[in-house]
């Protein structure tokens, strides 16, 4: 058998970032459970195990940078005497849905915070924070979804934080106005919505898409995927101010 080659790797990271862009389309066309196969792509990409190497280990590119619109949670409650009293939704914002009210919606290219981060940190960066023993990082987000929630695998007994993160009203209740009209309901499909956002800091990560060798598009929209040619976008939903608080 021939041994892989770098450039045997660099094409099957093209493949897997090809995959992530029409899992991507499909949930931004409605189909909001591909966010599950969102997750096994990432896994491939990052997670390293005692009997499996992450794609990014075989190319040596561990080191590189990839996009976070997560701001780190202790400088996003730095005024408050304790971020575990606090729901921290670092990966979702709320919007106004055309006939819908309000909810909440992957950020895309809409989240006020961008920076670059290690891949380790980026991993482990806790994304979630639902109460004072419930806080979630990418890293659990996507393990769960691939390995037991249909992903690659499917195991009834989810992890405790994943379930309740997947529970309706779980991660909080809202209410607002807007246009005159108020609203109110349940936060729904977190997890999803996580996901979603995940695969979007993926293909806006400049390091991963030059280790693949990619064509970017010259002129990115405002939320749409941005990595290939041919590349589907979106106009996204306007954004409302409104008060999302934990369920009583």
């Amino acid at each position: 058998m021939t041994a892989a080659t770098s450039d045997d790797f660099r094409r099957h990271l093209r493949k897997q970032l090809s995959f992530l862009e029409r899992s991507c389309a499909s949930y931004d066309a409605g189909y909001t459970d591909e966010a599950i196969r969102i997750a096994t792509i990432i896994r491939v990409l990052i997670h390293d195990t005692a009997h499996s190497t992450s794609l990014l280990r075989h190319l040596g590119a561990i080191g590189i940078t990839l996009l976070s619109t997560c701001p780190d949670k202790d400088d996003q409650f730095a005024d408050l005497s304790s971020y575990q009293a606090c729901s921290f939704r670092g990966l979702g914002i709320m919007k106004v849905m055309p006939g819908k009210g309000a909810e909440l919606v992957p950020g895309l290219g809409e989240k006020d915070y961008q920076t670059m981060v290690g891949v380790q940190k980026w991993w482990n960066q806790i994304v979630w924070v639902l109460d004072r023993q419930t806080k979630l990082t990418r890293k659990s987000i996507v393990l769960t979804a691939a390995n037991k929630d249909g992903g690659a695998h499917v195991d009834l007994a989810l992890t405790r934080e994943y379930e309740l993160l997947s529970f309706d009203g779980a991660a909080g209740v809202y209410s607002g106005k807007a246009d005159g009209v108020e609203f109110q309901g349940e936060i729904q499909s977190a997890h999803l919505i996580s996901l979603r956002q995940m695969g979007y800091e993926l293909l806006h990560s400049p390091d991963l898409v030059a280790l693949a060798a990619a064509e970017p598009v010259a002129a990115p929209d405002r939320g749409g995927i941005t990595v290939f040619q041919g590349s589907t976008s979106h106009q996204p939903p306007r954004q409302v101010n409104g008060i999302v608080r934990r369920r009583a």
